[in-house]
């Protein structure tokens, strides 16, 4: 009730001070605002805030979207490099010997996937937050008996969650209703990506 009560609240004071603007700005109006256009615009800038378009106007979004399309780059020395740097490591420093500890581990309760082949095999690092974003970067591999050295690099990738804070009633009368958020990862960055291509070659 007081994610609704905030959500009106602050969508009508956007709403009366972006028609205020349009008001004495543009046609340099000096009448009352109408309340009607008031209640039209909170509306209107509560859909737009549901749509994914409104993620665009948040820079952590944009963060988030570009770790993401990091994946997409070739697997070279770079890009892993570039994964590794957003845990204050790469390639040179990384203990290899921890790593293939971890990934006898990990081999026990294959639970990661690989956004683009499904691969489930992995090892990786503690998460790390900031803000709305958390990260760690994973390394998989097709082999149980596969082990981890430089010489021969695995498939290094980076999966990361981004907090929208917009919210919606989950659960169902049994389990109750309550406000659950929507977490975006980066399978739902590469779909949209590949929606985008899809319609450039048509």
């Amino acid at each position: 009730m007081a994610y609704i009560l905030l959500l009106i609240t602050i969508s009508t004071i956007l709403s009366y001070l972006i028609l205020k603007c349009i008001y004495t700005i543009i046609f340099k109006s000096q009448k009352h605002i109408s309340k009607f256009l008031v209640v039209l615009g909170s509306i209107g800038l509560i859909m737009f805030y549901y749509t994914p378009y409104s993620f665009y106007l948040e820079p952590s979004y944009w963060q988030f979207r570009n770790m993401c399309k990091i994946n997409e780059l070739p697997n070279t020395e770079e890009k892993y490099n570039k994964i590794l740097g957003y845990f204050d490591t790469s390639l040179d420093t990384l203990d290899w010997e921890e790593l293939n500890k971890e990934a006898q581990i990990a081999h026990s309760s294959p639970i990661a996937i690989d956004y683009r082949r499904k691969v489930i095999n992995y090892s990786s690092s503690t998460p790390k937050n900031k803000g709305r974003l958390s990260y760690n970067y994973v390394f998989l591999y097709p082999h149980s008996k596969e082990k981890f050295f430089q010489q021969n690099l695995p498939l290094i990738g980076i999966l990361t969650t981004w907090q929208t804070r917009r919210y919606f009633l989950d659960g169902n009368e049994g389990s109750g209703f309550y406000w659950s958020e929507e977490v975006l990862t980066c399978v739902d960055v590469n779909a949209e990506m590949q929606y985008l291509r899809n319609n450039n070659e048509q």
